[in-house]
């Protein structure tokens, strides 16, 4: 019984701990690359979680109605004994995520945010459709902005925060060919 406590209790404090999409950034990519690199940050509003997971999804255009976990961006808040963001940082009253991925050329577009909410007796999930669409070219690095997420308001914006995002993700991923940039239109 003593083993399963703590494997229980392991468990727990793995699961609870906070992520951060920016940790998994691939570090290498060229312009010689057959696949284009997508860059951007994802907001959230309120300094305070109120959700337990957020997820963007993103999708080639022809296949928009499979959701799946290879192109979801994905913030789990702090939760050992308050939920608290942890984000690469804090924009006044936002937490910010950096994200980026490889993916073959072609037309993709953001088209979903998922919010899951576990009280312990209950569990519940809210959809907000979006459509922000963006292209991957092959060997090109695509900045496709800031998705700025206001649950409250139930609105989800894109921003151009190109000034503030870029010098940062340069910063974060130097063994970036950043020569190849296209800023998203």
């Amino acid at each position: 019984m003593k083993n399963f406590s703590v494997i229980f209790i392991l468990s727990l404090l793995i699961y609870s701990c906070a992520n951060l999409p920016s940790s998994s950034m691939p570090q290498n990519f060229d312009s010689k690359d057959q696949e284009g690199y997508i860059v951007g940050a994802f907001s959230i509003h309120n300094q305070k979680p109120i959700f337990n997971a957020y997820s963007l999804y993103f999708n080639t255009i022809d296949s928009l109605g499979s959701n799946k976990i290879r192109n979801r961006i994905y913030i789990v808040p702090e939760q050992i004994l308050k939920m608290k963001f942890h984000p690469d940082f804090f924009d006044e009253n936002k937490a910010v995520y950096y994200f980026a991925y490889k993916r073959p050329p072609g037309s993709y577009k953001f088209n979903l945010i998922s919010l899951f909410e576990n009280g312990g007796m209950y569990q519940s999930e809210k959809n907000i459709p979006v459509d922000l669409p963006f292209e991957v070219k092959s060997g090109m690095i695509t900045y496709v902005g800031e998705i700025e997420l206001n649950y409250k308001k139930n609105k989800v914006v894109l921003n151009d925060k190109k000034a503030r995002d870029l010098p940062k993700l340069k910063e974060k991923t130097p063994t970036i060919d950043w020569d190849k940039l296209l800023i998203k239109k």
